[in-house]
């Protein structure tokens, strides 16, 4: 039976979350549904930089970019897209680090989705119990730490659609936007306004925001059964 797992991982448990500490500012997401067993491990990722300042947005994009090409993991890296505030790249590994990439791999695990800061937030689809298993038991053996979120069958998945499976801190944030208007023309509260009501950071705030609008947005209008909600 396929087993999904919610896990936090801290960023230097892996390559793409050391570069991820590279430079200030910038918050990196893998683009989602990615094999791990196809184009390499992790190819391709979102990076999203300061909102609202071009000029402080471009300087850390470019601290960024050079810091991962120098670093020694890595044989390219290139900007596939900028939209907005967010740039896709795509990543060549060259000879990395063993750890959770390796692991990934061999327990045949799909990441369906993965951001972060310290830690990283992933979500992974494994064929089996077996495959969790093996993935538990490695990070065991080679002192990886992680925490578990939550762990789920697709079924049980398919039951709790309906309630967006938004985080209580995705819904926490969402929630404070709707109620004062952040989605309004002109808005009636400021990310900056979230984040101090929540106490966290703009940064934090705008990706439980964004993220939390995503979730919402995919379920209502990808969903083969969307049509549920015209009701």
């Amino acid at each position: 039976m396929v087993v999904v797992a919610e896990l936090e991982i801290p960023a230097d448990a892996f390559d793409l979350g050391r570069l991820s500490q590279v430079t200030d500012g910038i918050h990196v997401e893998l683009e989602r549904v990615v094999p791990t067993g196809s184009d390499g491990v992790m190819p391709f990722f979102w990076a999203s930089g300061p909102e609202h300042d071009t000029a402080e947005a471009a300087e850390a994009f470019e601290v960024f970019e050079r810091a991962v090409r120098d670093a020694d993991v890595v044989e390219r890296l290139t900007a596939v897209a900028r939209v907005g505030d967010r740039v896709l790249y795509h990543i060549v590994w060259g000879d990395t680090a063993a750890n959770l990439t390796e692991v990934l791999v061999s327990s045949e695990a799909t990441i369906l989705e993965a951001h972060g800061d310290d830690p990283w937030r992933f979500r992974l689809r494994f064929t089996d119990h077996r495959g969790l298993r093996e993935f538990h038991n490695y990070c065991l053996d080679h002192d990886i730490s992680f925490r578990v979120e939550r762990i789920y069958t697709l079924d049980e998945e398919q039951d709790a659609k309906y309630n967006f499976d938004l985080t209580p801190e995705q819904r926490s944030a969402l929630t404070l936007a709707v109620e004062h208007g952040y989605f309004g023309v002109p808005r009636g509260i400021s990310l900056q306004e979230i984040a101090d009501e929540l106490g966290i950071s703009q940064q934090a705030a705008s990706e439980r925001v964004r993220r939390g609008a995503e979730t919402v947005l995919q379920s209502v209008l990808l969903s083969k059964s969307a049509a549920d909600f015209e009701n």
